[in-house]
C-alpha cells in the first residue's frame, strides 16, 4: 500500500465541537451585521422621509407663487343640498395636489360643495406615496373603506392617511373661538362669521413670518402607526389625508415630539386643546430619538425629542369662551420654532 494511500485514509472532518464553535461564530457574526443593516434600511427611510416633506414644502412655496399666500388649513365648505355653510371643508393637502403633480385629483374635486358629501367621496380614497413615511409601519397598504354615515350628508367616505401635518404653533383654537386670530402656526381653520364664528385666521403668506422662513417650522411629522391601540376607531379616526381638521394634517406644539409612548399615557394628561386629544395633536415619528420638520424656507431638519421645551403643566387650559392659554413662564425652544410671529431669537445650536 503506498504511503500517500495511508496518508489519505489517516485524514478526518471536523468534529462535533468543531463545528459547533464554526456555527456560533457565524451566528455572532450575523448578529453583529444585523444591525448594522437595520441602521442602513433605516437611514434610507429616513432619507425618503426628507425628500417627502421637502417636495410637499415645494408645493406649498408654488403655491404661494400662484395665489399670494399658503394654503388654508381648514375652511367652511357648502352643501350641495342646500348650499348652507358647513364647517369642514378640505385641508391644505389637498389644496395643494395641482402643485405636486396630482392634477387629476384636484381635477376630479368639486370645489362648489364641502368635500366631505357623497360627489367628492372619491378624493378622500386616492394614496399618495408622497404622503408616507416608509418608516410609518403599514400606512401604505391601510384604507378604511367607508360606511354610510361617514359624510355631512350620510354618505360613505373611504379614506386614506398621511405621516405628515402641519405646524398650528403651541396653542390651537377652534374655528368659532374669540381667539382664533392669535394662531401663531403656519396652519388654523381661517374661520367664518357667518357660521357663528366671531375671530377669523386669514391664510399666512411669507411677509406674515416675521420669525424669518428658517426659524420658522411648516410641516413635520405625525406619524399614524405610533397608535397602539387595535380599536378602528383610534386606527381609522386620525391622520385622515383629505381632512383640514385639527388632529388629521395638522399638530400643535403643546408637547415635544414623540411626547407620549401611547395613547393612554397623553389621555392621563389634562385635555389641552379644543379638539381631538393630546395625542392626536402630537407630532410623532418612527424614527429613533426624534422627528423630521420642514422650515418654512424649504429645509427640513432632523430635531430631537429631548429639544428644550416648556414644562406644560405651567399651561393652563381653558375651554370656556373658545378656549384661552396662560404661560407661567417663558417659552421653550421647541415652542418658538412653531411659531410664525413670536419674536424668539433662536439660534442653529439650540437644537
Amino acid at each position: 500500500m503506498s504511503k500517500s494511500l495511508l496518508g489519505s485514509r489517516g485524514r478526518r472532518g471536523f468534529t462535533l465541537i468543531e463545528l459547533l464553535v464554526v456555527i456560533s461564530i457565524i451566528g455572532v457574526l450575523v448578529s453583529l451585521l444585523l444591525p448594522a443593516v437595520q441602521s442602513a434600511r433605516e437611514a434610507a427611510r429616513r432619507a425618503q422621509c426628507v425628500n417627502n416633506l421637502k417636495q410637499i414644502t415645494l408645493a406649498a412655496h408654488n403655491y404661494h407663487d400662484a395665489n399670494g399666500s399658503f394654503p388654508m388649513g381648514d375652511s367652511p365648505g357648502r352643501s350641495w343640498t342646500n348650499l348652507a355653510l358647513k364647517r369642514q371643508n378640505f385641508g391644505h393637502f389637498v389644496a395643494l395636489t395641482a402643485f405636486y403633480e396630482q392634477g387629476n385629483i384636484f381635477n376630479a374635486l368639486n370645489c362648489s360643495i364641502m368635500l366631505y358629501q357623497c360627489q367628492n367621496s372619491t378624493i378622500n380614497g386616492f394614496g399618495l406615496s408622497m404622503m408616507w413615511c416608509p418608516s410609518d409601519g403599514n400606512i401604505s397598504q391601510l384604507k378604511y373603506p367607508g360606511a354610510p354615515g361617514d359624510g355631512w350628508d350620510d354618505a360613505a367616505q373611504p379614506m386614506t392617511f398621511t405621516s405628515y401635518a402641519g405646524s398650528m404653533g403651541p396653542f390651537v383654537y377652534c374655528w368659532d373661538s374669540p381667539q382664533l386670530s392669535q394662531s401663531m402656526g403656519m396652519f388654523a381653520h381661517v374661520g367664518n362669521t357667518a357660521l357663528g364664528g366671531v375671530g377669523s385666521f386669514p391664510p399666512v403668506s411669507i411677509a406674515s413670518v416675521k420669525d424669518g422662513t428658517s426659524n420658522t417650522i411648516m410641516y413635520g411629522e405625525h406619524a399614524h402607526s405610533k397608535i397602539s391601540s387595535g380599536d378602528q376607531n383610534e386606527i381609522y379616526g386620525v391622520n385622515w389625508w383629505t381632512s383640514g381638521d385639527y388632529g388629521d394634517t395638522t399638530f400643535s406644539s403643546m408637547f415635544t415630539p414623540n411626547a407620549f409612548a401611547n395613547e393612554n399615557v397623553a389621555d392621563a394628561q389634562p385635555q389641552m386643546q379644543c379638539r381631538q386629544d393630546n395625542w392626536a395633536m402630537t407630532s410623532s415619528s418612527q424614527h429613533p430619538g426624534g422627528a423630521n420638520f420642514a422650515f418654512a424656507d424649504g429645509s427640513v431638519r432632523y430635531i430631537k425629542n429631548s429639544v428644550q421645551s416648556w414644562n406644560f403643566k405651567n399651561v393652563t387650559y381653558n375651554s370656556a369662551n373658545g378656549g384661552t392659554y396662560t404661560v407661567n413662564g417663558q417659552s421653550g425652544v421647541w415652542q418658538a420654532l412653531t411659531t410664525r410671529n413670536g419674536g424668539e431669537v433662536i439660534s442653529a445650536t439650540d437644537y
